[in-house]
Protein backbone atom coordinates (compact mmCIF):
# COMPACT_ATOMS: atom_id res chain seq x y z
CA UNK A 1 0.00 0.00 0.00
CA UNK A 2 2.63 2.48 1.22
CA UNK A 3 4.62 1.83 -2.38
CA UNK A 4 1.27 2.57 -4.01
CA UNK A 5 0.35 5.65 -2.35
CA UNK A 6 4.12 7.37 -2.74
CA UNK A 7 3.38 6.59 -6.23
CA UNK A 8 0.48 8.56 -6.10
CA UNK A 9 1.60 11.19 -4.13
CA UNK A 10 4.69 11.73 -6.55
CA UNK A 11 2.63 11.65 -9.85
CA UNK A 12 0.51 14.66 -8.65
CA UNK A 13 3.11 16.29 -7.32
CA UNK A 14 4.67 15.81 -11.04
CA UNK A 15 1.35 17.08 -12.63
CA UNK A 16 0.87 20.24 -10.43
CA UNK A 17 3.76 21.48 -10.97
CA UNK A 18 4.01 20.81 -14.70
CA UNK A 19 0.21 22.61 -14.42
CA UNK A 20 2.33 25.66 -12.76
CA UNK A 21 4.57 25.49 -15.29
CA UNK A 22 1.63 25.44 -18.16
CA UNK A 23 -0.58 28.02 -16.32
CA UNK A 24 2.52 30.40 -15.61
CA UNK A 25 3.88 30.27 -19.65
CA UNK A 26 0.02 30.27 -20.98
CA UNK A 27 -0.09 31.65 -24.26
CA UNK A 28 -1.57 35.29 -24.23
CA UNK A 29 -4.75 34.47 -25.90
CA UNK A 30 -6.83 37.40 -25.95
CA UNK A 31 -9.92 35.57 -25.62
CA UNK A 32 -13.24 37.30 -27.02
CA UNK A 33 -16.62 36.70 -24.82
CA UNK A 34 -18.32 36.50 -28.61
CA UNK A 35 -15.78 34.62 -30.07
CA UNK A 36 -16.24 29.79 -29.50
CA UNK A 37 -13.53 29.77 -31.66
CA UNK A 38 -11.49 31.81 -28.85
CA UNK A 39 -12.44 29.17 -25.94
CA UNK A 40 -11.36 26.56 -28.39
CA UNK A 41 -8.15 27.92 -29.27
CA UNK A 42 -7.97 28.93 -25.69
CA UNK A 43 -8.26 25.38 -23.95
CA UNK A 44 -11.18 26.85 -21.98
CA UNK A 45 -13.54 24.73 -19.22
CA UNK A 46 -16.62 26.42 -18.95
CA UNK A 47 -14.88 30.19 -19.50
CA UNK A 48 -12.03 28.91 -17.48
CA UNK A 49 -8.30 28.42 -18.55
CA UNK A 50 -7.97 24.35 -18.54
CA UNK A 51 -4.64 24.72 -16.46
CA UNK A 52 -6.44 26.43 -13.55
CA UNK A 53 -8.52 23.66 -13.20
CA UNK A 54 -5.77 21.27 -13.44
CA UNK A 55 -3.80 23.34 -10.81
CA UNK A 56 -6.55 22.55 -8.46
CA UNK A 57 -7.56 19.03 -9.29
CA UNK A 58 -3.78 17.61 -8.80
CA UNK A 59 -3.35 20.24 -5.54
CA UNK A 60 -6.53 18.53 -4.01
CA UNK A 61 -5.02 14.96 -4.62
CA UNK A 62 -1.76 15.93 -3.42
CA UNK A 63 -2.94 17.36 -0.25
CA UNK A 64 -5.30 14.10 -0.01
CA UNK A 65 -2.54 11.39 -0.39
CA UNK A 66 -0.02 13.62 1.75
CA UNK A 67 -2.29 13.60 4.26
CA UNK A 68 -3.36 10.04 4.14
CA UNK A 69 0.17 9.37 4.10
CA UNK A 70 1.08 11.20 7.37
CA UNK A 71 -1.97 9.41 9.24
CA UNK A 72 -1.00 5.86 7.95
CA UNK A 73 -3.61 5.02 5.44
CA UNK A 74 -6.81 6.76 3.58
CA UNK A 75 -10.20 5.61 3.59
CA UNK A 76 -11.69 3.10 1.15
CA UNK A 77 -14.20 5.75 -0.02
CA UNK A 78 -11.86 8.59 -0.67
CA UNK A 79 -9.77 6.06 -2.51
CA UNK A 80 -13.11 5.43 -4.67
CA UNK A 81 -13.93 9.05 -4.71
CA UNK A 82 -10.26 9.87 -6.37
CA UNK A 83 -10.59 6.45 -8.60
CA UNK A 84 -13.40 7.95 -10.43
CA UNK A 85 -12.36 11.73 -10.46
CA UNK A 86 -8.75 10.61 -12.39
CA UNK A 87 -10.49 7.97 -14.33
CA UNK A 88 -12.83 10.79 -15.30
CA UNK A 89 -10.11 13.43 -15.75
CA UNK A 90 -7.96 10.80 -17.75
CA UNK A 91 -10.95 11.11 -20.46
CA UNK A 92 -11.37 14.76 -20.38
CA UNK A 93 -7.48 15.27 -20.60
CA UNK A 94 -8.00 12.93 -23.53
CA UNK A 95 -10.93 15.04 -25.13
CA UNK A 96 -8.57 18.15 -25.23
CA UNK A 97 -5.78 16.09 -26.38
CA UNK A 98 -7.60 15.21 -29.38
CA UNK A 99 -8.77 18.72 -29.71
CA UNK A 100 -5.31 19.45 -30.43
CA UNK A 101 -5.06 17.05 -33.35
CA UNK A 102 -7.41 19.92 -34.74
CA UNK A 103 -6.85 23.03 -36.90
CA UNK A 104 -8.53 25.24 -33.95
CA UNK A 105 -5.64 24.54 -31.29
CA UNK A 106 -2.59 23.46 -31.01
CA UNK A 107 -0.97 20.66 -30.02
CA UNK A 108 0.22 20.60 -26.18
CA UNK A 109 2.33 17.99 -24.88
CA UNK A 110 1.54 19.42 -21.25
CA UNK A 111 -1.85 17.74 -22.46
CA UNK A 112 -0.20 14.42 -22.86
CA UNK A 113 1.59 14.43 -19.88
CA UNK A 114 -1.77 15.17 -17.56
CA UNK A 115 -3.63 11.91 -19.65
CA UNK A 116 -0.80 9.50 -18.28
CA UNK A 117 -0.57 10.67 -15.18
CA UNK A 118 -3.98 10.38 -14.36
CA UNK A 119 -4.05 6.97 -16.03
CA UNK A 120 -1.50 5.74 -13.46
CA UNK A 121 -3.11 7.33 -10.76
CA UNK A 122 -6.02 5.06 -11.76
CA UNK A 123 -4.37 2.51 -11.69
CA UNK A 124 -2.34 2.61 -8.70
CA UNK A 125 -5.59 3.30 -6.70
CA UNK A 126 -7.31 0.28 -8.29
CA UNK A 127 -4.52 -1.54 -7.10
CA UNK A 128 -3.95 0.21 -3.59
CA UNK A 129 -7.64 -0.79 -2.87
CA UNK A 130 -6.60 -4.78 -2.59
CA UNK A 131 -9.95 -6.14 -3.94
CA UNK A 132 -11.20 -3.48 -6.22
CA UNK A 133 -14.07 -5.36 -7.43
CA UNK A 134 -15.63 -5.91 -3.79
CA UNK A 135 -14.86 -2.27 -3.18
CA UNK A 136 -16.69 -1.57 -6.32
CA UNK A 137 -19.63 -3.53 -4.93
CA UNK A 138 -19.88 -2.24 -1.45
CA UNK A 139 -19.97 1.32 -2.99
CA UNK A 140 -22.63 0.54 -5.64
CA UNK A 141 -25.30 2.51 -3.92
CA UNK A 142 -22.56 5.91 -4.98
CA UNK A 143 -21.47 5.16 -7.97
CA UNK A 144 -25.37 5.05 -9.01
CA UNK A 145 -25.54 8.72 -7.51
CA UNK A 146 -22.93 9.63 -10.00
CA UNK A 147 -23.94 7.67 -12.79
CA UNK A 148 -27.50 9.68 -11.90
CA UNK A 149 -25.78 12.83 -12.02
CA UNK A 150 -24.19 12.13 -15.74
CA UNK A 151 -27.34 11.45 -17.11
CA UNK A 152 -28.88 14.51 -15.57
CA UNK A 153 -25.94 16.65 -17.86
CA UNK A 154 -26.15 14.58 -20.97
CA UNK A 155 -29.76 14.88 -21.04
CA UNK A 156 -30.29 17.70 -19.88
CA UNK A 157 -27.72 19.60 -21.42
CA UNK A 158 -28.92 17.81 -24.33
CA UNK A 159 -32.85 19.24 -24.19
CA UNK A 160 -31.67 22.51 -23.56
CA UNK A 161 -29.15 22.68 -26.33
CA UNK A 162 -31.76 21.54 -28.82
CA UNK A 163 -34.34 23.72 -27.34
CA UNK A 164 -31.87 26.70 -27.96
CA UNK A 165 -30.75 25.73 -31.68
CA UNK A 166 -34.62 26.23 -32.99
CA UNK A 167 -34.91 29.52 -30.35
CA UNK A 168 -31.55 30.98 -32.07
CA UNK A 169 -32.97 30.55 -35.16
CA UNK A 170 -35.79 32.21 -35.41
CA UNK A 171 -34.01 35.15 -36.93
CA UNK A 172 -32.19 32.38 -39.12
CA UNK A 173 -28.71 32.62 -37.61
CA UNK A 174 -26.88 32.08 -34.62
CA UNK A 175 -25.09 35.05 -33.41
CA UNK A 176 -21.43 34.94 -32.17
CA UNK A 177 -22.83 35.44 -28.49
CA UNK A 178 -25.29 32.49 -29.02
CA UNK A 179 -21.96 30.45 -30.52
CA UNK A 180 -20.40 30.48 -26.83
CA UNK A 181 -23.81 29.62 -25.69
CA UNK A 182 -23.93 26.30 -27.30
CA UNK A 183 -20.42 25.86 -26.57
CA UNK A 184 -20.89 26.02 -23.14
CA UNK A 185 -23.68 23.33 -22.99
CA UNK A 186 -21.77 20.92 -25.58
CA UNK A 187 -19.11 21.10 -22.55
CA UNK A 188 -21.61 19.94 -20.10
CA UNK A 189 -22.84 17.40 -22.25
CA UNK A 190 -18.53 16.04 -22.67
CA UNK A 191 -18.38 16.06 -18.71
CA UNK A 192 -22.07 14.34 -18.37
CA UNK A 193 -20.86 11.70 -21.07
CA UNK A 194 -17.64 11.09 -19.16
CA UNK A 195 -19.34 10.59 -16.33
CA UNK A 196 -21.51 7.80 -17.79
CA UNK A 197 -18.92 6.27 -18.97
CA UNK A 198 -16.79 5.57 -16.29
CA UNK A 199 -19.21 5.28 -13.68
CA UNK A 200 -21.08 3.05 -16.01
CA UNK A 201 -18.02 0.86 -16.12
CA UNK A 202 -17.72 0.82 -12.51
CA UNK A 203 -20.99 -0.45 -12.73
CA UNK A 204 -20.34 -3.26 -15.06
CA UNK A 205 -17.70 -4.78 -13.08
CA UNK A 206 -19.22 -5.31 -10.03
CA UNK A 207 -21.52 -8.04 -12.59
CA UNK A 208 -20.15 -8.92 -15.29
CA UNK A 209 -21.73 -11.81 -15.79
CA UNK A 210 -25.31 -10.45 -15.32
CA UNK A 211 -24.88 -7.47 -17.60
CA UNK A 212 -23.20 -8.92 -20.25
CA UNK A 213 -26.67 -10.87 -20.37
CA UNK A 214 -28.99 -8.17 -20.16
CA UNK A 215 -30.25 -6.82 -23.47
CA UNK A 216 -31.51 -4.21 -21.55
CA UNK A 217 -27.58 -3.13 -20.15
CA UNK A 218 -26.48 -3.56 -24.28
CA UNK A 219 -28.85 -1.37 -25.23
CA UNK A 220 -28.04 1.38 -22.86
CA UNK A 221 -24.26 0.56 -24.19
CA UNK A 222 -25.19 0.48 -27.48
CA UNK A 223 -26.84 4.02 -27.59
CA UNK A 224 -23.62 5.41 -25.24
CA UNK A 225 -21.70 4.66 -27.88
CA UNK A 226 -23.68 6.42 -30.25
CA UNK A 227 -23.49 9.20 -28.06
CA UNK A 228 -20.00 9.11 -28.00
CA UNK A 229 -18.97 9.35 -31.97
CA UNK A 230 -22.29 11.67 -31.90
CA UNK A 231 -20.27 14.23 -29.01
CA UNK A 232 -17.27 13.78 -31.09
CA UNK A 233 -18.73 14.89 -34.00
CA UNK A 234 -20.55 17.85 -32.52
CA UNK A 235 -17.49 19.32 -30.46
CA UNK A 236 -14.83 18.85 -33.12
CA UNK A 237 -17.03 18.99 -36.23
CA UNK A 238 -19.72 21.26 -35.55
CA UNK A 239 -19.08 23.39 -32.46
CA UNK A 240 -15.98 25.01 -34.18
CA UNK A 241 -18.08 25.62 -37.19
CA UNK A 242 -21.34 27.24 -35.31
CA UNK A 243 -21.45 30.11 -37.05
CA UNK A 244 -21.82 28.74 -40.49
CA UNK A 245 -25.31 27.52 -39.56
CA UNK A 246 -27.00 29.95 -40.54
CA UNK A 247 -29.86 30.21 -42.71
CA UNK A 248 -30.47 34.14 -43.84
CA UNK A 249 -31.35 34.99 -47.37
CA UNK A 250 -27.51 35.87 -48.29
CA UNK A 251 -25.86 32.12 -47.24
CA UNK A 252 -28.99 29.72 -47.48
CA UNK A 253 -27.18 28.17 -50.17
CA UNK A 254 -24.09 28.02 -48.26
CA UNK A 255 -22.42 25.56 -46.10
CA UNK A 256 -24.94 23.14 -46.43
CA UNK A 257 -22.97 20.15 -45.20
CA UNK A 258 -22.46 21.53 -41.80
CA UNK A 259 -26.46 22.38 -41.86
CA UNK A 260 -27.09 19.25 -42.42
CA UNK A 261 -24.87 17.80 -39.66
CA UNK A 262 -26.00 20.35 -37.27
CA UNK A 263 -29.55 19.29 -37.31
CA UNK A 264 -28.95 15.16 -37.48
CA UNK A 265 -26.68 15.53 -34.78
CA UNK A 266 -29.46 16.92 -32.68
CA UNK A 267 -31.82 14.76 -33.28
CA UNK A 268 -29.43 11.53 -32.91
CA UNK A 269 -28.32 12.91 -29.35
CA UNK A 270 -31.66 13.55 -28.16
CA UNK A 271 -32.93 10.15 -29.36
CA UNK A 272 -29.69 8.55 -27.75
CA UNK A 273 -29.81 10.62 -24.41
CA UNK A 274 -33.62 9.48 -23.98
CA UNK A 275 -32.70 5.91 -25.27
CA UNK A 276 -30.29 5.62 -22.71
CA UNK A 277 -32.31 7.18 -19.85
CA UNK A 278 -35.02 5.00 -20.79
CA UNK A 279 -33.02 1.72 -21.03
CA UNK A 280 -31.17 2.32 -17.43
CA UNK A 281 -34.15 2.95 -15.67
CA UNK A 282 -37.11 1.13 -16.90
CA UNK A 283 -36.44 -2.18 -15.73
CA UNK A 284 -39.55 -4.07 -17.30
CA UNK A 285 -37.31 -3.77 -20.82
CA UNK A 286 -35.11 -6.44 -19.04
CA UNK A 287 -37.76 -8.73 -20.72
CA UNK A 288 -36.74 -7.86 -24.04
CA UNK A 289 -34.44 -9.15 -26.08
CA UNK A 290 -31.32 -7.41 -27.59
CA UNK A 291 -32.13 -7.44 -31.24
CA UNK A 292 -35.85 -6.15 -31.23
CA UNK A 293 -34.74 -3.10 -29.14
CA UNK A 294 -31.68 -2.53 -31.66
CA UNK A 295 -34.45 -2.43 -34.61
CA UNK A 296 -36.83 -0.08 -33.03
CA UNK A 297 -33.82 2.34 -31.57
CA UNK A 298 -32.23 2.36 -35.08
CA UNK A 299 -35.69 3.00 -36.31
CA UNK A 300 -36.34 5.98 -34.44
CA UNK A 301 -32.59 7.56 -35.44
CA UNK A 302 -33.40 7.29 -38.99
CA UNK A 303 -36.60 8.47 -38.80
CA UNK A 304 -35.39 11.50 -36.16
CA UNK A 305 -33.02 12.33 -38.80
CA UNK A 306 -35.23 12.14 -41.56
CA UNK A 307 -37.46 14.72 -39.15
CA UNK A 308 -34.27 16.79 -38.82
CA UNK A 309 -33.55 17.35 -42.39
CA UNK A 310 -37.46 17.77 -43.06
CA UNK A 311 -37.08 20.62 -40.44
CA UNK A 312 -34.53 22.00 -42.37
CA UNK A 313 -36.10 22.08 -45.43
CA UNK A 314 -38.82 23.94 -44.39
CA UNK A 315 -36.99 26.53 -42.75
CA UNK A 316 -34.99 27.19 -45.63
CA UNK A 317 -38.11 27.40 -47.44
CA UNK A 318 -39.55 29.97 -45.15
CA UNK A 319 -36.87 31.88 -46.42
CA UNK A 320 -37.09 31.23 -50.05
CA UNK A 321 -40.69 31.88 -49.69
CA UNK A 322 -39.73 35.17 -48.10
CA UNK A 323 -37.12 36.35 -50.72
CA UNK A 324 -39.22 35.61 -53.45
CA UNK A 325 -41.82 37.88 -52.33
Amino acid sequence: MTTGLIGIILLSLSGFILALYSLKNRSSIKVKEDSPIDHIKGMYILKIPYEKIVVGYFGLMLLAYTSAFFMGGNPEKIDLIWLLVSSCAFLLFLYKLALSFSEKVVFKWPTLFFSLFNLAVAWLIFQKLGHPIESLIRAVEYTLTFHLLGMILGLGGTFILDILIFHFLRDFKINKQEAVIMHLISQLIIIGLILLIVTGFALFLTDTESYLASGRFLMKMTAVLVLTVNGLILNFYMMPEIEKLSLTKEDLDKYQPIKKVAFAVGAVSMISWFAAFFFAMIKDLETFDYIPMLIVYVVLLIGGVGGSQLAKFKLEKEVRVGKDK
